[in-house]
């Protein structure tokens, strides 16, 4: 017999897809109706191995040895030019359709060295597991075994929540975690889970190394002590950056049709969703209870937003990664964040000090976006063709 946990899965699941793949539909754009200005930046692209579904997270083990995690389930370890699977990647669950090349929700989704590693050998992943609840796990490598694998951090409840879910360090002892909601929020239906400070989805966490709570963590409302909550009112982060030098912490955010948000990310407080936004529902209803004028004096409205002028009330970018990029081999992307759109399958380079945004000349569903040591980029790549796996892992490097 089905549990009702399941059946209610399955149900809003079907909802879901029948939404996102009306809003999130892979299209080919051209030049002249893309909506951004194309850069002219020069560039050049080297596929280096294929073979992935929907990978979705990249460590650097040492130069051309890497692990990457895929959101169907898999971790596999590219190394010299062999591809091969890691074992035992943990259960995760998650929400297809089979005439669909896109899967929904959860998932097997980051990856993250310890930034001491290898002298402290923990790798870290984020998943949806099949118990409906949001997870992080460390473990250690040998060869392409896993071993020494722990839970050290899981959501208090089980729930349709899984969406995105990125890790960042903020230093040795200390990271962060998103965990996204994937709801269906309107003003005749709100959600409010991102706002109920006893849910930990649609929030940022920070936690310890090993997955306990830090002493100086805020204190929210109704609280008498730290949790792991660092923020609240999110909808899903899925571009979760920390830059060091200035300690901040940087989120680009999913809205629903259009609304797409850039965050800095302060503790304790509220980022509004779904009270405030600046998209609407995917059907055109209305998401926000509150004005913006009610919001400003009880949330942090974003530093920018994203939404797509359209005939239907405007488009969202869906970023699903960024990286701010410094000391790259490409100059003219210093200090500019380079955010992926699934929604119009490109590259975007944003000026945070401008607010303009271009669209570069790469193309594809990425997932995520790292720079290398020697100041390459590195891309993955989602598959383009359901009957395939065909996802990718793609070098970007200056022309010759």
């Amino acid at each position: 017999m089905k549990s009702p946990f399941k059946s209610f899965l399955w149900t809003i699941s079907l909802f879901g897809l029948l939404i996102i793949q009306g809003c999130d539909k892979p299209v080919e754009y051209s030049s002249s109706d893309y909506p951004y200005p194309i850069s002219d930046d020069l560039f050049t692209t080297d596929t280096l191995t294929s073979g992935l579904t929907i990978p979705f997270g990249l460590v650097f083990l040492d130069d051309n040895d890497f692990l990457i995690s895929d959101r169907i389930g898999k971790i596999f370890r590219f190394k010299g030019e062999n591809l091969q699977e890691v074992y035992v990647a943990p259960e995760v669950q998650t929400f297809e359709d089979p005439g669909s090349p896109l899967i929904i929700h959860g998932g097997l989704m980051d990856l993250s060295l310890h930034p001491d590693y290898p002298t402290v050998p923990w790798i870290y992943m984020a998943y949806f597991g099949k118990d409906g609840r949001g997870k992080v796990a460390r473990f250690k490598l040998r060869e392409n075994q896993i071993f020494d694998q722990e839970i050290i951090f899981q959501t208090r409840t089980e729930g349709y929540y899984g969406n995105g879910m990125r890790i960042v360090w903020e230093d040795e002892e200390h990271f962060f975690l998103n965990i996204g909601v994937s709801n269906y929020s309107t003003r005749k239906n709100p959600v409010l889970v991102s706002q109920d400070l006893k849910e930990d989805w649609g929030k940022i966490h920070r936690l310890n190394q090993d997955g306990t709570i830090p002493e100086d963590n805020p204190i929210l409302e109704g609280e008498e002590k730290p949790g792991s909550i660092y923020s609240f009112g999110h909808r899903d982060v899925q571009g979760l950056v920390y830059e060091s030098s200035t300690q901040t912490l940087y989120g680009i955010e999913h809205g629903p049709k259009g609304g797409d948000e850039f965050n800095i990310i302060l503790p304790g407080k509220n980022y509004g969703w779904p009270l405030f936004t600046y998209g609407t529902h995917y059907n055109g209803e209305p998401v926000s209870l509150i004005s913006r004028d009610s919001a400003e004096k009880i949330s942090v409205l974003p530093q920018h937003y994203w939404t797509v002028p359209s005939s239907d009330g405007g488009r969202a970018i869906a970023p699903s990664c960024a990286i701010l990029v410094r000391n790259s081999n490409f100059p003219e992307w210093e200090d500019h964040f380079l955010i992926a759109s699934l929604a119009f399958q490109r590259l975007l380079k944003f000026d945070p000090k401008t607010g303009n945004t271009f669209g570069l000349k790469m193309q594809g569903r990425i997932r995520s976006i790292y720079q290398e040591q020697d100041g390459n980029l590195l891309l993955l790549v989602e598959r383009n063709d359901i009957t395939k796996s065909n996802g990718k892992l793609v070098r970007v490097k200056k022309p010759n």
